[in-house]
């Protein structure tokens, strides 16, 4: 009787088991027939509140396009988050801090016209393909700059801490709004690098992770609004209050307070040659020619949107540059120059420039306040130079007046 039982037990397990199976393969067939989540939008990707997703988020939902958007790494990051800080004597957040106020009122001042709109879209650690994917996801339709600066380094093509591009967090993060067929020998070259993309078009709701957790958290939303209301006798959050307590992640890359700016204090030097001995420790010829690929693609990409493209290499410590492979940087350096140039799109070089001293910079690579202030007033100066760039900013609406109650 007990092996019976035993066996009418088992069956029983695994009658359910196949039914939970084939339920779920039903639901999946049936998603992936009705599609709900047919095409993603930027304003509906998860509030996971990294430094790509507050970005992306100030940037859509700006009234109208920048004028100007400043697009690279930290190295753009930083110094003009310092400089603004200064400038506007106020601590600034890098939650919410992504206007460049200075490079506004420098170019209202310098052409005599209203105050135009500059933005900063650069992120810690950006690659090149990094940059192509905001570009191709964000700024060629309604949210379509006049202007991009586009900050290089070498750090963007050859980082040996990265393992493959289509991997990284702003990568993915944005690539739910692309299709990454075409990519995916580019950006996904090894199969172990597929895993996710490919469980993503197997299963659908692995797939449209990102669309599943933006419409639960605005499900919550509208669910928590009225016990929100009663337990606050009627006064109910404002959005950025509902934000912060029904999609904070405790895992999250940044949150409001973690990263800083204050007018009166500077960074004290770092010696930070180890991080860039590893990053710099070979060609890593994977990567470069990736981003060489990527780097072209993002020029055409602004041509064919007809975005005014003025590309810079970024100034470094001679310390720094001294990490680099021997040929590697003048390489790039070459490479990034005849790319962009026979392009027609504008190309400076401030490697060797003796404006960016060792005095303007807060550790090897990246510069502080005045070394921002520096970059700005010489990446004005190379737009005014532009006929196109002048055309352009000369023809802007304008947010409104430059302060000239603020030495420029």
């Amino acid at each position: 009787m007990k092996i019976k039982f035993d066996a009418i037990q088992s069956f029983s397990l695994k009658s359910q088991a196949v039914g939970v199976i084939a339920l779920v393969l039903s639901v999946n067939l049936i998603l992936l027939l009705i599609n709900p989540f047919s095409k993603p939008t930027a304003d509906k990707l998860p509030a996971d509140h990294s430094w790509i997703y507050w970005t992306t988020r100030d940037y859509v939902r700006q009234p109208q396009a920048p004028d100007v958007v400043f697009l690279g790494s930290s190295l753009f990051l930083h110094p003009l988050a310092m400089l603004d800080a200064k400038h506007l004597n106020k601590t600034i957040d890098y939650v919410d801090h992504h206007e460049t106020v200075y490079a506004e009122d420098r170019i209202a001042s310098q052409l005599g016209i209203a105050k135009p709109k500059c933005f900063t879209f650069a992120m810690p650690g950006s690659l090149v393909s990094d940059d192509w994917i905001i570009f191709e996801t964000l700024m060629k339709k309604e949210h379509k700059p006049k202007i991009v600066v586009f900050g290089v380094s070498i750090r963007d093509f050859i980082d040996n801490k990265v393992h493959c591009v289509g991997t990284t967090p702003t990568f993915k993060y944005l690539s739910k709004l692309i299709a990454m067929e075409p990519l995916l020998n580019l950006a996904l070259p090894e199969p172990r690098d597929r895993t996710d993309y490919v469980l993503g078009k197997v299963a659908y709701l692995w797939g449209n992770k990102p669309n599943v957790q933006a419409s639960l958290s605005d499900f919550a939303r509208l669910g928590a609004r009225p016990a929100v209301a009663t337990i606050c006798n009627g006064k109910a959050f404002d959005e950025s209050e509902q934000e912060k307590l029904l999609t904070m992640n405790i895992n999250a890359q940044l949150e409001r307070g973690w990263m800083t700016e204050s007018p009166d204090k500077d960074r004290e030097f770092t010696d930070n040659t180890q991080e860039y001995a590893a990053r710099y420790s070979s060609r890593h010829d994977k990567i470069f020619n990736t981003e060489k690929e990527f780097f072209k693609r993002f020029l055409d990409s602004a041509r064919e949107a007809d975005v005014r493209l003025v590309v810079v290499n970024m100034p470094l410590t001679n310390v720094n540059v001294s990490l680099v492979p021997p040929g590697v940087y003048d390489e790039y350096r070459q490479f990034v120059k005849q790319a962009t140039t026979e392009r027609g799109f504008v190309y400076h070089d401030f490697f060797g420039d003796e404006r960016f001293t060792s005095n303007v910079f807060y550790d090897t690579a990246h510069m502080n306040a005045e070394g921002g202030k520096r970059l700005v007033n010489a990446v004005v100066d190379l737009m005014m130079q532009d006929k196109l760039c002048s055309a352009r900013l000369n023809a802007t609406k304008g947010s409104g007046i430059a302060s000239r109650d603020k030495p420029l």
